[in-house]
């Protein structure tokens, strides 16, 4: 045999050669009646020969080391993609199939088939071989070639992939000490435990499981090298060796309730025998695996974690919160159907009672929220799809009331599909850059303890706003308002379980002009607070509040100013700076974009990454938390400092000298995190810029920011000039009496002002004079300055230079009145009508 194809392998090379004349006038087969035939042969008669193009071959052998049949393993590359490994088995025996030529075809050989289930182990030939030695049974073949060279004094066997245990023959297992050393993932757990219950069933003397150590990196297993930190290349036998000799005595991971078992058909119950009838089986549910208990670091909130496949061969899981069994039985089946359990209508009684009796011995500590969360082997993230990224990953699962959360954080395409076609367009321009470096800020809040805050993209319709959040909703799950972009039309209740599910992530809100104009404010302020609101139980007790850290990017044809001023209502300087514009147009004629990459137009540039976003995404979350939580488990402090030493030199770059106010300076360290964010993402290979590109982007639209605001003043203190600008330019002369007419001494009724605020005098200066208004006290603080502190305006237009003290340094001065004295007042210069803030 000297290559392998896509069809059975056999030592017929002339298999496939064209039509004969005798076979084409022959009568046709029925293709459609027609059923293959495969008749494994056992042991086979000869040796197979590693195919062509295969990277690995390994031979099954019975006890006599008679060849039974053969796995391979190909590696294949994608262009810019991982390697992908299929391995495919090779079994000797008779085939009888029809080609697609309608030509029958009956051969013996080796095929591309596997011998008749259940299957052989691997390493039957050692076990016979080692008659007394004790078994340590790995996950795949590689593996235990490498085990039986560490531990000779072993036999060492396996059943095959992590998916192989219910399918193995472990009888020859019976009698034998096992010890079982699982893969350091996930899948490596289940296989373990199958492994455990197969060889007790199998009748096994004694079964043990080694513990990993904490140090050892996710997917790891006997055939790799120890990490540095573990032990050199000396010892590490000696720590192998160590490890195995202290495997304790492995447990069933599930107590079953009493009349309950789990079949390949589903969870079934058998009521107890009544008289001389044998209760029927009763189902119950599809088939799940239960995998742990849960519970909270307070020892509360206890919870059973169940894994299951649905229909469509995914994989799903929830940890159901116990307390649920105590309540409508429905909503436990309800949750599960939903997410693809097939659950018996009649049964849900049953499915509760499980649900409540059921035992493992496992145990995981559950969490409520996303994030970060800290265990005793380090920080860990949580997606809220369940997802766990970081050390002490298998000690938390994700518990929720619904089976079906964070569907909006699934993963579809490869990163660098990704990469191609979202994360390159954003190069050189600005806003879109901006938006994807705040996807990947959310959890930089925790690590620098920062609070939440966010960036509105504001500008007209077909703008290219939207496309900014379809972009960066695709850092997390899909980029479209089915996903990620959620809409600003909701309440502040619900607009707070959106903020608690995406805590740590990214916050999307579109289109702030269908929001309730009564209510935007209030949801700026919970969002940027990271609290929700406080409410009582049914007995009056306080119940949890919900809590959240979030970078949230939102969008809308109008300021949150403009918004709230629908409803009558005046934007605080808070809710401005905890939600900050940035203008949509960049500029250059073309919308949202500056450079359109070969795009024909702006609306083909955003229709390209609108789509793209539907078909890439989730991957780009995934890449950067690994990396993150590396780092941030290896050394937090140096992360933090590296990430604080960028915000500052972000910060000294963007302002200018000389007195800033400190909102300015807390929105430009916003600015700033989103800068780190993105050159963070770039250094870990995540985003496909050059470093600097986030940066750039931030100060850009930093400075687009301090320009429409009006400069680096307090916000109060602008707002201030800007209100006492506003009743000079209205009641300039119609309440202003003018001083040295016939009207300020009472003389001419006709002209008498009315309702008058002040006077005003033009007052001598170099350059010819200035018009100077002088405001009465109660006016002042009643009329000019309502709505506002009083006394914090008029320092803000003196710092200002628009209001002018007396010589002792006071906010009003002395004047003599006409009709009235000697009174205070506080005089406004008329510059302030063409000042800075105008």
């Amino acid at each position: 045999m000297s290559t392998l194809s896509s069809e059975p392998c056999t030592q017929t090379p002339d298999l496939f050669a064209p039509l004969t004349e005798a076979e084409k006038t022959s009568a046709p087969v029925n293709m459609s009646a027609f059923k293959e035939e495969w008749e494994p042969v056992v042991p086979a008669p000869s040796e197979p020969e590693i195919p062509s193009g295969a990277q690995a071959m390994w031979v099954y052998r019975n006890a006599e080391g008679q060849p039974l049949f053969a796995r391979f393993r190909y590696d294949s590359i994608s262009q810019g993609g991982p390697i992908a490994k299929e391995v495919r088995p090779l079994t000797y025996g008779r085939r009888v199939w029809m080609d697609k030529h309608n030509r029958r075809h009956d051969v013996t050989g080796w095929h591309w088939k596997q011998p008749a289930k259940p299957l052989p182990l691997y390493g039957l030939d050692r076990l016979a071989a080692h008659s007394d030695a004790p078994v340590l049974l790995v996950e795949g073949e590689k593996a235990a070639d490498a085990g039986a060279s560490l531990f000779p004094d072993y036999a060492v066997i396996t059943s095959g992939g992590s998916t192989s245990a219910t399918s193995a023959d472990w009888s020859p297992l019976s009698g034998r000490d096992v010890t079982i050393w699982p893969d350091n993932d996930e899948p490596g757990e289940k296989y373990a435990q199958a492994a455990i219950e197969a060889a007790r069933d199998a009748g096994a003397r004694s079964v043990r499981a080694v513990k990993l150590p904490d140090a050892l990196p996710a997917g790891w297993d006997v055939a790799d090298p120890l990490p540095e930190s573990m032990a050199s290349e000396a010892d590490a036998a000696d720590t192998l060796r160590a490890l195995l000799d202290t495997a304790p005595q492995a447990e069933a991971n599930v107590k079953m309730p009493p009349g309950y078992r789990m079949t390949p058909r589903g969870l079934y119950f058998t009521p107890d025998a009544t008289g001389d009838t044998l209760p029927m089986p009763i189902w119950v549910s599809a088939p799940f695996e239960v995998m742990a208990e849960t519970r909270d670091e307070g020892g509360t909130g206890w919870g059973v974690l169940i894994s299951w496949l649905d229909q469509d061969r995914r994989r799903h899981q929830w940890a159901i919160p116990k307390k649920m069994a105590h309540g409508e039985g429905k909503e436990i089946a309800g949750e599960l159907e939903d997410a693809g359990l097939n659950c018996s209508i009649s049964a849900t009684r049953l499915l509760r009672q499980f649900i409540a009796s059921v035992h493992t011995k496992i145990r995981l500590r559950c969490v409520s929220t996303g994030g970060w969360h800290k265990t005793e082997q380090g920080p860990v993230f949580v997606l809220p799809n369940g997802t766990t990224l970081g050390i002490g990953r298998r000690a938390v699962a994700f518990q929720t009331t619904r089976a079906a959360s964070g569907a909006e954080y699934a993963t579809a395409g490869a990163l660098e599909d990704w990469k191609r076609e979202i994360a390159a367009y954003a190069v050189g321009n600005s806003r879109l850059a901006f938006a994807l470096s705040v996807a990947f800020c959310g959890p930089l809040l925790d690590i620098m303890g920062e609070q939440s805050g966010g960036f509105h993209i504001v500008g007209k319709s077909q703008s290219g706003k939207s496309t900014s959040l379809y972009a960066a909703g695709s850092v997390w799950g899909k980029g479209d308002r089915d996903g990620q972009v959620r809409s600003w039309r909701g309440t502040t209740n619900g607009t707070e379980g959106i903020a608690a599910e995406t805590s740590d992530t990214l916050l999307i809100l579109d289109e702030m002009g269908q929001a309730d104009s009564r209510e935007v404010g209030d949801i700026t302020y919970m969002l940027a607070n990271n609290t929700g609101k406080q409410r009582a139980g049914r007995n009056g007790e306080a119940r949890t509040r919900k809590t959240w850290r979030s970078l949230f990017l939102s969008t809308g044809e109008v300021t949150l100013a403009t918004k709230m001023g629908e409803a009558g209502r005046r934007a605080m300087a808070g809710q401005e700076v905890r939600l900050v514009n940035i203008p949509a147009d960049a500029g250059a004629g073309m919308g949202l974009f500056e450079a359109l990459h070969g795009m024909p137009s702006a609306g083909d540039l955003a229709d390209h990454i609108r789509n793209a976003a539907r078909t890439s995404y989730g991957t780009a979350s995934h890449a950067y938390l690994e990396a993150l939580v590396k780092d941030r488990a290896e050394d937090e402090a140096g992360l933090s400092s590296g990430i604080k030493g960028m915000v500052g030199s972000f910060e000294v770059d963007c302002l200018p000298g000389g007195p800033v106010d400190g909102q300015v300076r807390s929105v430009v360290r916003r600015f700033g995190l989103v800068a780190a964010a993105g050159e963070v993402a770039t250094a870990y290979g995540v985003l496909p810029w050059k470093h600097g590109e986030s940066i750039n982007a931030a100060k850009v639209c930093f400075q687009a920011w301090l320009e429409d605001r009006g400069g680096t003043q307090a916000a109060e203190d602008r707002e201030a000039i800007e209100q006492v600008r506003a009743f000079i330019e209205e009641h300039g002369e119609s309440r202003f009496t003018l001083l040295g007419s016939p009207d300020d001494e009472g003389e001419n009724p006709h002209t008498r002002t009315n309702y008058r605020a002040g006077f005003r005098r033009l007052t001598e200066t170099p350059d010819g004079g200035r018009w100077e208004y002088l405001v009465l006290p109660e006016t002042w603080r009643k009329e000019v300055c309502k709505g506002i502190d009083a006394k914090r305006a008029a320092q803000a237009l003196r710092a200002s230079g628009y209001l002018l003290p007396d010589q002792s340094g006071k906010m009003s001065q002395s004047v003599r009145l006409p009709n009235i004295g000697k009174a205070r007042v506080y005089v406004v210069s008329s510059t302030i009508m063409g000042g800075d803030n105008a």
